[in-house]
């Protein structure tokens, strides 16, 4: 695992991957950050397993509401 968690990224790339795992870029937004996270391995990881959490934290609130 990276030690992307240990890092301190510009408020400006959090808010993008913030937008990114929630879906709510422009396509040129999407577009220009998708080359970045292509060329960055630790933003990448970071940006992906966000977005991998927030599906599972997800997942575990359908779970809660269901009652299993």
């Amino acid at each position: 695992m990276s030690d992307f968690l240990e890092k301190e990224y510009h408020p400006v790339i959090e808010e993008f991957i913030t937008d990114y795992i929630d879906d709510n870029l422009t396509a040129t937004e999407r577009d220009a950050f998708t080359e970045v996270l292509v060329s960055h391995d630790d933003l990448r990881e970071l940006a992906f397993s966000a977005k991998d959490g927030k599906r599972l934290m997800n997942y575990l609130r359908l779970l809660k509401a269901m009652g299993v």
